[in-house]
């Protein structure tokens, strides 16, 4: 036996670890399959200005993994038409809620201004910043 360090993890070996650990709780966990989505916004070059990549559960989650929007086209309501498509897909997919974390210096009032609540912080997370982990009850 031998302990090995990647500090640039091989794509394989990740998706080989995802795979066991997700077979695992399959056994477990009747309808454990989660489903990848993503939503882009692009302007007229077709070079993508927003995006939110999320992942259905069959727990009944949405995770959002991330939403961006590009620093010229903020505010133009663009992040809230992106979680209001995701949120409503999931719907759609039989998802009761959605959750995601957000940094503190990130943007936690738009996510509450959308319905988000705070469940968990890890304070000091990095620097003098924190993770709020955010979630909400999609109907």
């Amino acid at each position: 036996m031998k302990l090995i360090y990647n500090y640039k993890p091989d794509q394989k070996d990740q998706q080989y670890l995802d795979d066991k650990l997700m077979g695992f709780n399959g056994n477990r966990i009747k309808g454990y399959v989660f489903k990848n989505f993503l939503y882009k916004m692009t302007d007229d070059s077709d070079l993508m200005i927003a995006g939110i990549d999320c992942i259905v559960g069959g727990g009944g989650w949405l995770e959002i993994i991330s939403l961006w929007v590009s620093e010229h086209n903020r505010k133009k309501k663009i992040g809230e038409s992106l979680l209001f498509e995701a949120e409503r897909t999931a719907k759609e997919k039989g998802c009761h809620s959605s959750y995601l974390y957000s940094y503190s210096f990130q943007a936690p009032a738009f996510y509450e201004k959308k319905g988000y609540k705070i469940f968990g912080i890890l304070e000091n997370y990095y620097q003098n910043h924190s993770k709020l982990y955010m979630k909400k009850r999609l109907f």
